[in-house]
């Protein structure tokens, strides 16, 4: 199983699926699936929700939302690379 910490040369966005897909840019460093850091996060009504181990909350929406629709309501990390996404600090060098 591949890493899913956003870092750097292995980018990672949250792919949310109900009525239409929505991709959520994952803040930088940042493992979603790190239960030393992070308690829970869940997608609901467009906005991507993670609460962190400390009691800290943060809300981020998404990047980009694709139409095409979805036959069930389910969230994943996956690699950005797959969905085009691009975050910007990759760029400078």
């Amino acid at each position: 199983m591949s890493s899913t910490k956003n870092v750097k040369g292995n980018r990672q966005v949250v792919v949310a699926c109900s009525n239409s897909e929505q991709i959520f840019k994952i803040p930088d460093g940042l493992d979603l699936e790190d239960k030393t850091v992070v308690q829970n996060w869940i997608v609901k009504w467009g906005i991507l929700y993670v609460g962190y181990v400390n009691g800290e909350e943060e809300t981020i929406e998404f990047e980009w939302e694709d139409d095409h629709g979805c036959k069930y309501s389910d969230a994943e990390i996956d690699d950005a690379d797959e969905h085009n996404v691009e975050y910007d600090q990759d760029n400078e060098e």
